[in-house]
């Protein structure tokens, strides 16, 4: 069974080309624009996620937000997130594991490096 990758990025080239990157590596995505909408979805339980795979700088709800939400929301608490950002600040990065983030993957990625994160997280999820 193919695993479901939500992804959540405010670029929507940048989105496209992750979604289609895990496609082609064998995942099933959904692509939002930020953390609200993600959440909504989530919340929603129409569809089963596996993982989240977030930036973490957008507008009107940032991947740390969507974190903080998810994890205070029993129904959705268990799904790992992953951060895709070129965000760097040790601090942010302290306080989004202190709140249970999966792991923290610097744009430019090296594609093993993301692939074998993503697997990781998925595995040590729900």
């Amino acid at each position: 069974m193919r695993k479901t990758i939500l992804v959540v990025e405010d670029f929507a080239s940048i989105r496209n080309f992750l979604c289609d990157t895990l496609e082609r590596a064998g995942y099933k995505t959904l692509g939002l624009s930020n953390g609200r909408e993600a959440f909504e979805l989530l919340k929603s339980g129409e569809v089963i996620i596996d993982l989240v795979l977030s930036d973490y700088n957008m507008p009107e709800c940032t991947g740390f937000d969507l974190l903080v939400q998810m994890k205070a929301e029993p129904s959705v608490a268990d799904i790992p997130v992953v951060f895709l950002t070129t965000e760097s600040d040790p601090e942010k990065m302290r306080e989004a594991q202190k709140v249970g983030l999966a792991a923290w993957i610097k744009k430019p990625y090296r594609a093993e490096t993301f692939f074998a994160q993503l697997s990781n997280a998925i595995m040590n999820g729900r």
